[in-house]
């Protein structure tokens, strides 16, 4: 197995909404809270992954990875949290970067000057 860790980046897309996006394969998850999120999304991860191998695939590799706004994104996060599972093939490793807001808001955002 080539996967042995997934960095995803966790964010806000309102108030009762979180995202929660994996870079190395883009696979994004909505959830109620960022823990719903992340607990969604690695078990999306984990169930392609048990499928690719059990039809002779390289693990994850139907997806490409993430846009650059999310690795930049990911990068700048303060909040650092790893994860790690046991699944049958071995054992993945998670790494969870949290940001404040959704990164498309980031980088369209302009700066508003008043007088």
């Amino acid at each position: 197995m080539s996967v042995s860790r997934l960095r995803i980046v966790v964010y806000p897309d309102s108030p009762k909404s979180w995202t929660a996006r994996s870079l190395e394969h883009d696979i994004a998850v909505a959830g109620r809270t960022a823990e719903a999120a992340i607990d969604s999304l690695v078990r999306i991860a984990e169930a392609h992954i048990a499928f690719d191998l059990r039809h002779g695939r390289q693990p994850l590799s139907a997806f490409s990875s993430a846009p650059r706004l999310y690795w930049n994104a990911f990068a700048r996060a303060d909040t650092q949290q790893r994860l790690q599972r046991g699944e049958p093939a071995g054992t993945l490793q998670y790494i969870v970067n949290m940001v404040p807001q959704n990164p498309i808001v980031t980088a369209h955002a302009q700066q508003v000057r008043i007088a």
